[in-house]
């Protein structure tokens, strides 16, 4: 099984912000994405699923005519949640708050929100319950947390070395399902 998991756009919020699960709209118009997308995919997608989050979400169901597929909703490909940091610029939160967190995010949480760690178990159920699906390429659109966790568990690495992987905005990540195993091309 092939699973692309297609980052969404750039936000509408400024440069500097903390948004995990914030309901942000992408801040492009979608239609030139969803075209670039389009050309970069291979033949075949059986599957279109995305996060609920509006900044993915709505890049999915302008991908869906073409792809001719229903867009299917998982909660699971969300962002990691920022608690009560989300919405804050990051140079607004306290250092006497982010920094046990940025030092230990597998097991610390922001003030409200979920670990590293919890991030890393939800995915894991989201990319075994794809593999189990029968379906042999599926396409999600999801978040940078993620779809580097997704790629940690491709590479084999852990989930807080996956935080400096470097992941384009509207970028393709191709992981692959087989003999119980995931890999990557990239």
């Amino acid at each position: 099984m092939e699973l692309i998991l297609l980052r969404h756009p750039v936000v509408a919020a400024p440069a500097g912000t903390c948004y995990g699960q914030a309901d942000l709209p992408a801040r492009e118009p979608l239609e030139p994405r969803a075209a670039q997308v389009l050309t970069a995919l291979p033949a075949g997608i059986d599957a279109l699923w995305t996060s609920p989050l509006r900044r993915a979400q709505v890049l999915a169901e302008v991908l869906a005519p073409a792809l001719g597929l229903p867009v299917q909703v998982e909660a699971r490909w969300m962002e990691l949640h920022f608690g009560a940091w989300e919405g804050r610029p990051w140079s607004a939160i306290d250092r006497a708050e982010s920094d046990p967190w940025a030092a230990d995010p597998e097991r610390l949480a922001p003030p409200g929100g979920e670990t590293l760690g919890a991030l890393r178990r939800r995915v894991y159920a989201a990319m075994d319950a794809l593999a189990a699906s029968g379906a042999s390429r599926v396409l999600v659109v999801a978040h940078a947390g993620p779809i580097r966790v997704a790629l940690a568990r491709a590479r084999g690495s852990t989930a807080t070395d996956a935080l400096a992987y470097p992941l384009a905005f509207g970028g393709l990540t191709h992981l692959h399902h087989h003999g119980g195993h995931w890999s990557t091309t990239r």
